[in-house]
């Protein structure tokens, strides 16, 4: 069955944010009747400090005026990316409106072969 990761993001600095009300216990209930279905892969959350690497460079960021700060991600097995984009509209953090998910279909993997990954690149 695919895979799907789920990008949590926020529109403010959540690293010293107090849950609102019963958010926490609904995540975590949420969390639970995911991995019961065995749809739940994996799942993390993200510390606030990171660093970007690109050409040669290491900096401090990325700084995108903090209007969207990845907090975390979830991975889920789907029939297709409609049905996992549905789980992510039951999170918590969607339906009350703190935050949005990404979800994009995982296409290549570790297990990916090579000649699999250079062809779904174009590049064979």
């Amino acid at each position: 069955m695919p895979k799907f990761v789920g990008l949590m993001t926020f529109s403010q600095d959540i690293s010293s944010a107090e849950p609102a009300g019963d958010g926490i216990e609904r995540y975590f209930a949420w969390q639970d009747e995911l991995r019961a279905s065995g749809k739940l892969i994996a799942a993390a959350g993200l510390a606030p400090e990171s660093r970007v690497v690109r050409a040669g460079t290491i900096t401090d960021g990325p700084f995108t005026e903090a209007s969207e700060i990845v907090a975390g991600y979830l991975v889920v097995e789907a029939a297709d990316l409609d049905e996992a984009a549905k789980l992510f509209e039951t999170h918590p953090i969607a339906v009350d409106g703190a935050g949005m998910f990404v979800v994009s279909e995982i296409a290549l993997d570790l297990d990916t072969s090579r000649e699999e990954h250079l062809s779904r690149l174009g590049l064979s």
